[in-house]
């Protein structure tokens, strides 16, 4: 099974929500809001990680907590950060090992605005629909400190 991800408002504008969402006959969408997402920088920067590093890491860490539990074969996931692929790539393939998941194949493509995968992520970011996952700075941080 393939399943094809997007974002509707990028991890970086911390003064909005993100969601991260999914489409494949299935619908699922997760969202983080701009205050929680502060505070996992906030932390991050108390770690000394540069704020590229928050980005790549949350980003991650929201594909991950949404297709953790998921039987894909392969995740395709929206070029959002053009030249970053393989650092996101490798933050998921350490957590799904952390977890002990066998992880999906992985790969980055422009998924396109005609993806249902868009869709949804707009809808929910817009909301016009709940996100079935909602992320608070903890289960975030939790990925990468506990």
């Amino acid at each position: 099974m393939r399943i094809e991800i997007d974002q509707s408002g990028k991890v970086e504008d911390t003064n909005r929500l993100t969601v991260v969402a999914f489409c494949n006959g299935k619908i699922k969408s997760l969202k983080i809001s701009a205050i929680e997402k502060r505070k996992v920088l906030a932390t991050m920067k108390l770690f000394g990680y540069p704020k590229h590093s928050f980005v790549y890491k949350t980003f991650a860490g929201l594909v991950f907590l949404l297709i953790k539990n998921e039987k894909a074969s392969e995740v395709v996931i929206d070029k959002e950060y053009v030249g970053n692929e393989p650092t996101i790539k490798n933050i998921l393939l350490q957590l799904f090992q952390k977890y002990n998941i066998k992880p999906p194949i992985i790969a980055f493509e422009n998924i396109g605005k005609k993806s249902m995968a868009h869709e949804i992520a707009i809808i929910v970011f817009r909301n016009k629909r709940k996100a079935d996952i909602i992320v608070d700075s903890k289960k975030v941080l939790n990925l990468f400190f506990k």
